[in-house]
Order: C-alpha cells, then sequence, then structure tokens
C-alpha cells in the first residue's frame, strides 16, 4: 500500500479522516432514497482536487482507474462508479449549503493531532496569496447587458418560460441570444457621440429590464447587482441635454464580473495586478502543516485577518498558539492589536525607510514624546498636537545650515518634521528586534508558510475553480 502513495494512504488511514456520520447534519434522515456513503464520496473529492479533473472525470476514474478503486475501497473487478456525476455535485452543493465545505480540512488536521505530529503549542507563520477569480472580467458595456440577461433569466424560471421567450416580449432579446452587445450594433468605437448612444440605449435596456422584473415581482438579487453596476461605472446623462458616458477612474470596490460578484481587482506587487479574492493562510511552524485558512476580499488589509486566523488555528487543532510569525504587512498596529487581544506574540518582518535617507529610528524621542532630536543632535523647535501624536519641525534655517540636511529630507519647503504617534518606540522596538541576528533568524522560519502556498499553488489553488467566494 505505501508504494502507492497518497492512493495507498488513503486506502489504509481513509477512514479515519471521514466517516459517514461527520455528514448527518447535511442529510434529511426520514424522507428521500437511501444516498451513497458520505464518505466514499468525500475521499473523491480529495482525489479529485489532488488530479485536478472534471466532474465527470472523477466517475470515470471510479470505473477503470484501480489505484482509485484501491484509495475507495472498491471491488476492483468492477466497472460500476458508486455515484453518478449528479450525485458527486449534491454533495458538494450540500457541504457548501451546510458551511462544511472545509471539513476534509479539519479532519486531516485532527488526525494529525491524535497521532501527535502537531505539537501543543503553535507557532503560526501567517502570510497570503492572490487566488484569481473563475468568472469572466468584462467592461461597462458587456456588465450590463450580462446583468440585464440574469434578470431576463431570473423572470424567465419564475414563469417557467424559455428566456428567449420572455427577453423578446420585453424588447431585450439581443441580451439573450447575441455572442456579444457590442457586435448586436454597428458602433464607431473612436467616436464618443457614438458610444454615448450606446450606452443610452443600454441604459433604457436596463430600465426595461427593471420594470421587468418589478412587474413579475421577482430578480431583486439580479436588479440589486444592475443598478450596481450602473452607480459604479455610468454618469448619467443630465436634462440640458449631455448624454451619459462611462465614469472616468475606478470606483472602490468595482464589480467586475457578473458571473462572479465577489470578485475583484487588485495587485499582487506594483507591477502585477490580478482579478479575483485573497487567500490568507496559517502554517504551524515546526510540521509546516497548514492549521487554518481563509478567502477574503483582495483589499483587505492581512492585518485585518490575524485575529481571525488565530482563533480558528486553535478551533481545528484544539491546540494553544503562544507565537506568531508574519511579513511586513502583519506589522501593522491592527494588527499587533489582534495578537495581543489572542495572548499571541506576534513577530514580524517592518518595512524598511526610504534609502540613503534616515529613518523615525534616527531620531531620539523622549517618552513623553514631547522631545525629539534630530541625528545632527538638533532639538524641534515647534510641536504641535495632531491628531494622531506630535507634529515635530524643525525650522527652515536650521535645516538649510545642517551638512546632514541631504540625508535627512527631500521637502520642497527644506525642512524636516516628523509625526511621533502613540506607538513610536514599541514600533522602534520592533524594528530593533526584526535587524538583530536573534530577530532575523526567528523571521526566516516563517518560510514554511511560502512553502505551503507555493505546494497548495501546484495543487490549483491559484485559481478558483468555482464562482464565488463561499466555494472558493
Amino acid at each position: 500500500m505505501e508504494k502507492l502513495g497518497f492512493y495507498g494512504k488513503l486506502a489504509l488511514h481513509g477512514h479515519e479522516v471521514f466517516k459517514d456520520e461527520d455528514f448527518v447534519g447535511i442529510y434529511c434522515m426520514d424522507n428521500g432514497r437511501p444516498s451513497v456513503p458520505p464518505s466514499v464520496v468525500a475521499l473523491a473529492r480529495l482525489l479529485q482536487h489532488y488530479v485536478g479533473i472534471s466532474d465527470a472525470e472523477v466517475v470515470e476514474r471510479c470505473r477503470y482507474d484501480l489505484r482509485w478503486k484501491i484509495a475507495l475501497d472498491m471491488d476492483p473487478e468492477t466497472f460500476e462508479a458508486p455515484f453518478s456525476k449528479s450525485t458527486f455535485q449534491a454533495f458538494r452543493t450540500r457541504l457548501t449549503l451546510h458551511c462544511e465545505e472545509g471539513i476534509a480540512f479539519e479532519r486531516s488536521v485532527r488526525v494529525a493531532r491524535e497521532l501527535g505530529i502537531l505539537p501543543k503549542k503553535l507557532c503560526l507563520a501567517l502570510d497570503s496569496s492572490p487566488v484569481r477569480g473563475r468568472g469572466a472580467v468584462k467592461d461597462t458595456f458587456c456588465l450590463l447587458s450580462d446583468a440585464i440577461a440574469e434578470v431576463v433569466r431570473t423572470v424567465a424560471r419564475k414563469s417557467k418560460r424559455p428566456p428567449e421567450e420572455v427577453a423578446e416580449e420585453a424588447g431585450l432579446g439581443r441580451h439573450i441570444t447575441a455572442p456579444s452587445i457590442k457586435g448586436s450594433e454597428v458602433v464607431d468605437w473612436n467616436s464618443e457621440e457614438d458610444k454615448s448612444r450606446f450606452l443610452k440605449g443600454l441604459l433604457d435596456d436596463c430600465d426595461q429590464a427593471v420594470e421587468l422584473a418589478e412587474n413579475a415581482d421577482c430578480a431583486s438579487a439580479q436588479l440589486d447587482l444592475l443598478k450596481k453596476i450602473i452607480t459604479q461605472d455610468v454618469e448619467p446623462g443630465t436634462e440640458d441635454g449631455q448624454q451619459p458616458e462611462i465614469r472616468r477612474g475606478v470606483a472602490k470596490d468595482r464589480i467586475s464580473s457578473v458571473t462572479d460578484p465577489d470578485a475583484r481587482h487588485s495587485r499582487k506587487s506594483s507591477g502585477k495586478t490580478y482579478t479575483g479574492h485573497k487567500a490568507h493562510v496559517a502554517v504551524d511552524q515546526d510540521t509546516g502543516l497548514i492549521v487554518a485558512t481563509d478567502v477574503g476580499t483582495p483589499g483587505e488589509a492581512d492585518g485585518q485577518m490575524v485575529k481571525q486566523l488565530i482563533e480558528r488555528s486553535k478551533e481545528v487543532t484544539g491546540c494553544e498558539v503562544d507565537r506568531a510569525l508574519g511579513d511586513c504587512a502583519y506589522g501593522s498596529d491592527e494588527a499587533q492589536r489582534q495578537a495581543q487581544e489572542c495572548g499571541v506574540d506576534l513577530k514580524t518582518k517592518m518595512p524598511a525607510h526610504r534609502k540613503g535617507l534616515f529613518g523615525p529610528g534616527d531620531f531620539e524621542v523622549s517618552e513623553d514624546h514631547c522631545s525629539a532630536t534630530c541625528p545632527a543632535g538638533l532639538q524641534s523647535e515647534k510641536q504641535y498636537k495632531a491628531k494622531d501624536g506630535i507634529l515635530h519641525k524643525w525650522s527652515i534655517s536650521t535645516c538649510h545650515a545642517c551638512p546632514l540636511r541631504d540625508q535627512c529630507t527631500t521637502s520642497k519647503s527644506g525642512h524636516r518634521q516628523m509625526l511621533v504617534r502613540s506607538n513610536f518606540h514599541d514600533r522602534r522596538k520592533r524594528e530593533k528586534y526584526a535587524g538583530s541576528e536573534e530577530g532575523r533568524a526567528e523571521l526566516r522560519k516563517r518560510v514554511v508558510v511560502e512553502h505551503a502556498i507555493g505546494r497548495v499553488k501546484n495543487l490549483g489553488a491559484g485559481t478558483a475553480r468555482y464562482f464565488g467566494r463561499a466555494k472558493t
């Protein structure tokens, strides 16, 4: 069995990870036909992610692949699959609806704890990674058309009629039948007048879709989506004859896909952008095991997820967490506050100051923050109470005469000023630790989370398999 690798391990230990009683809550016990043992379907789901295949291929593997038959404890001579494609898909839907989609992950961590693999106290390594969304990213014209089509389909489902028939009656047929709304009319895309005329026709169709849904008393979610797209992307026309136009700039929290409205635009770095979600991961430093995961919006700061990851790690593993390691993204005040609430010592890398210039750590600041001395030994001449601290200023004449001026400021006004916040000394201590030999050695250990993210990306976690954040 061991020679079969992952398949052999599932055959030996799969019954420890999944048990039928774990899935009692997602089935009705006194109605319907006898179900396929859910533990078998759960194992097949795990195999599907391991291989990276479609639902239809899962059924075929169960029929013809000897490795799958061994892992699922099937008769090697049978050519009958233990379940159909629809049953397999229904099982996944049940898991999502009952918020049990993480059961495979939780049970595997539980087995690791029972086998003594996890230590009694965890040191977590925290990190995040982009997950590209499954939905098609489109421009404003196509987004409006897709949203109209969703409204029409919802009305058609309620009235139990074909969407094409409902759309034709409402004068919205092109949004259902045309391959692309941009090809439904002849438009000179170099002409602002032509584009405004085309956009106005789309907005008229939007009004017609709203009226259609309101008369049918349905499609509230689809209507909300349509209205949000109009608000975020379109500057409406005015009474003095100004035509509607595409809004300049990008609206905050902009929807970029109708098929996956949870996906958002973001960037991994200054030169790498993506559309989708952000995965947050907590890994045990000693074993490299992932002990907590979550998926959030790309615009959410990593520091906002610290408490959630720590509490989730405790819940899943049943172990205490006393330390955590993170990169610069977890060095924020909010991240430190959340870690302190959980009783966890969070050590992080700290952002470096601008190269060639003095940073806040090069200044001497009194404990009460009322006195600040620059690297040249000169005290600030003016202090002002600011909303989040004390602002220290040095005069123009003092800075102009200072030989260290070029290393201290690039300000056009020619003098240095520095805001001393309430956490000034705490940040300096963390910077000193992160730059020390001991700190660098400790923070290098967080590389285990980067390795873990690399492994799950090799299994396809870098791109969502399904639409929506819940399934992702």
